[in-house]
């Protein structure tokens, strides 16, 4: 499901009196507090969404990686990245 997709079924489901540029900015506007929050959040950095699941950023360690063609072996430096932690709700949804 594309944000697109996201603008046009609430268009369609929730308030036809709304229009198109205004649903897309609130959505927009979600996504961008959501990335925000991530990134300078000092929650921990991680978003909850209740029913929904929460979003961690991690820290990943740095490791060694291989080209598989030459069989290089090269450091590849620690990183950040992003771990999702599905909810109760969204789990029993998925488990029926």
């Amino acid at each position: 499901m594309t944000k697109a997709e996201i603008v046009e079924w609430i268009l369609k489901n929730k308030n036809p009196e709304v229009s198109k540029k205004d649903v897309s900015d609130v959505v927009n506007a979600i996504f961008e507090k959501i990335i925000q929050e991530l990134v300078t959040g000092e929650d921990g950095h991680k978003v909850q969404i209740s029913g929904f699941g929460t979003f961690i950023v991690k820290k990943r360690a740095p490791k060694i990686g291989r080209n598989p063609k030459t069989k290089e072996e090269k450091l590849i430096p620690e990183r950040f990245g992003i771990s999702f932690k599905a909810g109760k709700h969204l789990k029993e949804s998925l488990s029926k």
